[in-house]
């Protein structure tokens, strides 16, 4: 979850924050009604009132979005914003929106159920003929050079402890992606759009597409950039693209298991997946590289799947046929929720689990904290 901190960062971004304010002025009539998506705390709902609106809906999973009310206050606009924790596809709301604002990104558009959440925000909340900022996504990606980096992310695991062999680690850390900020000189190739991700017409939650680089000059590769551009309202937005200025968005980095020696105008090929399995998404890359000047071919085949490390109870425990029985934590845990009947204050329940699940909760403390994290979950 993002601190104060971290969305005082996000404002201070004039590359992202001064094309949303204008969209959001140029798209929020007076009188709308609008949902400000992954709200924080309601810098995007202020904005969207100073326009005209006549009730937001100022939506985030996390508690800091209560903050809000403070800037709210101070600004006027308390009686006008509604802010609302949770998960907005379980959040009913009394009317449909004009507008939705978002900006649940992340580094890149596919990240948790950040895209989920858009489509049935669409769905449930936008009017017909409502507008969506931002209205479209371009994802772009280019081979690149970036030697320091990439021995950033390989050294602790090589040489940081004498005596020590944490080679192992490797495999993981290459097939993952990693978060930096590349320069223009670093891009090897052109950069080629990837996916399109159209909000307005409600967009695919997964991306898969191959892409075809020709290479410039001589020198070593040791990845793939990807970034997006973003189309908010009309001509209204901005990019990310390596050579711009910095954004709190960065660039992504799908490094190789090892750096390449590529030559001038050989041929690359990169087919990208991002699919969202669970709770979060899994990048695959597979990367062809023609033959070089030594006749030398390159073939990479690379999943955040296999930077991941899975124990044999966790895989027995996924399996479909795994038939589950509850531990006595999943007995206790059920007992609290069944406990929470309208009837009896937390202090109460705690002080009862305590005495029912002792092994759980040897001190009242401890089921205290765990029976208030149930209550602010699911809770009315």
């Amino acid at each position: 979850m993002y601190t104060l901190g971290d969305y005082g960062g996000m404002i201070a971004d004039s590359v992202r924050i001064d094309p949303y304010v204008q969209a959001i002025e140029a798209g929020v009539r007076p009188g709308n009604v609008v949902v400000d998506l992954g709200s924080g705390p309601g810098f995007f709902a202020m904005i969207a009132c100073r326009a005209g609106a006549r009730r937001v809906y100022a939506i985030d999973l996390a508690e800091i979005v209560h903050f809000g009310r403070d800037f709210a206050k101070a600004n006027g606009f308390i009686d006008r914003i509604k802010f609302l924790q949770g998960d907005s596809r379980q959040i009913q709301l009394p009317e449909r929106a004009d507008v939705i604002v978002s900006d649940v990104r992340g580094a890149l558009p596919f990240s948790g159920h950040s895209m989920v959440s858009l489509v049935d925000a669409r769905q449930r909340f936008l009017t017909e003929g409502g507008t969506m900022i931002p209205q479209m996504d371009t994802l772009y990606a280019a081979i690149v050079e970036s030697e320091k980096f990439y021995n950033d992310i390989k050294s602790p695991w090589q040489s940081s402890v004498k005596g020590l062999d944490l080679s192992p680690a490797l495999p993981c850390m290459l097939n993952d992606v990693h978060s930096t900020h590349f320069t223009r000189e670093q891009l090897l190739t052109e950069p080629q759009a990837w996916w399109v991700v159209e909000y307005m017409k409600g967009p695919s939650i997964r991306a898969a597409g191959t892409l075809h680089f020709r290479t410039a000059r001589r020198v070593i590769a040791h990845g793939v950039a990807i970034w997006f551009d973003t189309q908010l309202l009309g001509e209204i937005g901005f990019s990310c693209a390596p050579g711009g200025p910095k954004t709190v968005y960065g660039h992504s980095f799908l490094p190789w298991p090892q750096p390449v020696a590529i030559s001038t105008e050989q041929e690359i090929q990169v087919e990208l997946h991002a699919d969202l399995i669970g709770g979060d998404y899994i990048w695959r890359w597979e990367t062809k590289i023609s033959e070089d000047e030594k006749g030398l071919i390159h073939h990479f085949q690379q999943s955040t799947l296999e930077g991941t490390r899975f124990s044999p109870q966790w895989l027995r425990r996924h399996a479909t046929d795994f038939v589950p029985v509850l531990s006595e934590a999943g007995r206790a845990e059920r007992w609290l929720l069944q406990a929470m009947d309208g009837k009896a204050p937390l202090q109460e329940i705690a002080q009862a689990a305590t005495e029912r699940f002792p092994k759980v909760f040897p001190r009242r403390e401890e089921a205290f904290r765990r029976a208030s994290e149930l209550a602010e979950k699911f809770s009315s």
